[in-house]
């Protein structure tokens, strides 16, 4: 049954959409006739009639023109010299491009302006530091409180100027010295010059032939050796197989300040300085074996000194010898280069002990030094 109204639904549906299809008569009112739209077909659109959008400015995806080879070479302009040779910093450059009305772009150029060196050009990096090599002669005044028979102290006897059997004529020669201080510059007053805090690590060391025992108590007896006081057999009172070595590593914390406002401002090439603040002096003494010497009394020959050192100089900027290029602070950050010297007065005794080792000198170095 239920297939037979199937078959006969099918076979009605086909009648109902041909009449569906049929124009309506013409006397049918208006409201019982069924219009039907006919479908729209695509519309076709010419390919070459498209719309293309075209970018703001050169299409950054063409490639580039071959180049033309009879075109003249390109000649740089005058500012793109000058550019070359001076180049801008980079707060310079958003400087330029911040709006006029910019509170806080007009704030950074100013800041930047304090901060920068007047009388230099715009590009040089900020100065914070300094490093220096020096050399130069140094004698510790050991035997400053002597007070014994003899015409030297322990000091003076051993590394002193000894005469052809080896007995001590005259006090010693200065060793030689070198130093490297390290400086931090953390302040500069009104563009002056940098304060700064710096610590110097020094080294010297004095060597002497050994004198024989023997001759030591003869010293200590009388005060001096002579021709008549030579055992048999022996030419020289010291002897040549065993030595002594003294070494010293004075260490200074100072206050530092350099006057660079003539050679900043007015390009005068002179920069005068002055340091002063705390010393200790390392010290030991060694045989030809290696080992820490010992006093009559077995203590061992080594300890240490607290004291004060002052330093005051001048310095000889070399900036002129990079003209115009500045290629040293451009490539590398190193402001300034200078020839130096200087004079040094150190007292190291446990501020004047009487039985402290005294390491301090009146001496001077030349060196080398840089800013950066």
């Amino acid at each position: 049954m239920i297939v037979g109204a199937l078959v006969h639904v099918s076979a009605i549906a086909p009648l109902a959409l041909t009449l569906a299809q049929e124009p309506a008569p013409a006397d049918a009112p208006a409201e019982d006739a069924v219009v039907e739209e006919p479908a729209t077909a695509p519309a076709t659109v010419d390919p070459e009639q498209r719309v293309r959008v075209v970018p703001d400015g050169p299409d950054p995806w063409a490639p580039d023109p071959p180049p033309d080879p009879d075109a003249p070479p390109a000649v740089p302009t005058q500012e793109a010299a000058e550019r070359q040779t001076r180049p801008p910093e980079v707060g310079e450059v958003l400087a330029d491009e911040a709006p006029a009305n910019n509170r806080e772009a007009r704030k950074d150029e100013r800041k930047r302006k304090r901060e920068q060196k007047s009388g230099y050009a715009k590009y040089e990096s900020p100065q914070r530091f300094a490093v220096e090599l020096k050399f130069g002669p140094y004698l510790p005044n050991i035997d400053r409180n002597y007070t014994g028979n003899r015409q030297f102290g322990s000091y003076d006897l051993i590394f002193g100027k000894t005469d052809a059997i080896g007995n001590t004529v005259d006090s010693p020669s200065k060793a030689f010295m070198f130093g490297l201080g390290f400086e931090w510059q953390f302040f500069n007053p009104g563009r002056i010059g940098p304060l700064g805090l710096g610590f110097t690590f020094s080294f010297f060391r004095d060597r002497a032939n050994a004198i024989y025992k023997d001759y030591q108590a003869i010293y200590a007896e009388s005060g001096t050796v002579t021709k008549d006081d030579l055992l048999p057999g022996d030419t020289s009172i010291r002897s040549t197989a065993d030595s002594i070595v003294f070494n010293g590593i004075p260490l200074a914390l100072q206050l530092v300040f350099r006057f660079e406002l003539l050679a900043d401002r007015l390009r005068v090439p002179i920069v005068p300085y002055a340091k002063g603040g705390v010393a200790y002096a390392f010290w030991w003494s060694k045989g030809s074996d290696g080992e820490i010497s010992v006093n009559a009394t077995g203590q061992p020959a080594r300890g240490g000194s607290w004291g004060y050192q002052i330093n005051a100089g001048g310095m000889l900027r070399l900036d002129f010898l990079e003209g115009e290029s500045h290629t040293l602070d451009r490539q590398l950050g190193i402001n300034h280069t200078y020839l130096f010297g200087e004079f040094q007065f150190s007292q190291i005794d446990n501020f004047g002990q009487a039985d402290a080792v005294s390491m301090g000198d009146t001496t001077f170095f030349v060196g080398l030094a840089m800013e950066f």
